[in-house]
């Protein structure tokens, strides 16, 4: 996964979790539903919010939002 050192500044441009545009360390998420011909729309996530958890069993890699 490739990550970006800065957060990049525009209009609409806050990650989903923190909703700040803190300048810090981020990655790009492709948006699942915006995915066609392996080119998707992404969302803009700080790497300090995400906190992914791992179901063996099923094979699936999520974040929990409470």
């Amino acid at each position: 996964m490739r990550t970006f050192k800065e957060f990049p500044k525009g209009k609409d441009n806050v990650c989903p979790i923190s909703k700040t545009d803190e300048n810090k360390e981020c990655v790009l998420i492709a948006i699942q539903e915006t995915i066609q011909d392996n080119i998707a729309e992404a969302g803009i996530f700080h790497l300090d919010c995400i906190e992914l958890l791992y179901n063996k069993e099923q094979g699936v890699i999520y974040q929990k939002v409470e």
